[in-house]
């Protein structure tokens, strides 16, 4: 940094020093050649100034330019991992889905084969309970006077 700042204060005093000389040339007396010079330099000074500084503003702009595209693509990257990461994510959702329609479609089944086997069986013990009814009402006189004592023995065991 040192270094730079004393290139530039021995670049300005050459400047100054130079602009010192022709202006002491200019100012003897001589041909309006030396004053054409002297505008003419101090024009290419001034036009060599904007253009170095005009340079420096497109390598600073060409700096950011960089900057910004390698911004996009790493956010870029990144919205594309994070797309990847979420259809595997949902690649797996639906897997798990699948797999647990298919154990709900066997479930299913199941529920419906113990249903029917459950009507069968009820209706097995209704023709079961018709049947011991239809008997029950026609048991024997002599059925009925023993359910007749033992109730009156049992009173507590009644009404069957």
């Amino acid at each position: 940094m040192t270094e730079l700042l004393r290139f530039l204060g021995a670049l300005w005093r050459a400047i100054v020093g130079a602009a010192a000389d022709a202006l002491e040339w200019v100012r003897k007396p001589g041909s309006k050649l030396k004053v054409v010079c002297a505008v003419l330099a101090f024009g290419c000074l001034v036009s060599g100034l904007t253009a170095y500084e005009r340079e420096q503003r497109i390598e600073d702009l060409n700096a950011q330019v960089v900057k910004v595209k390698a911004d996009w693509r790493a956010y870029a990257e990144r919205l594309q991992a994070d797309v990847e990461d979420r259809d595997r994510r949902l690649a797996e959702v639906a897997a798990t889905l699948r797999a647990e329609a298919e154990k709900l479609k066997l479930l299913q089944a199941q529920s419906a084969e113990a249903l029917r086997a459950l009507a069968g069986k009820i209706e097995a013990s209704e023709k079961d309970a018709a049947s011991w009814k239809a008997r029950y009402e026609q048991r024997p006189d002599t059925c009925k006077a023993a359910l007749e004592l033992l109730d009156s023995a049992c009173p507590a065991l009644k009404g069957y």
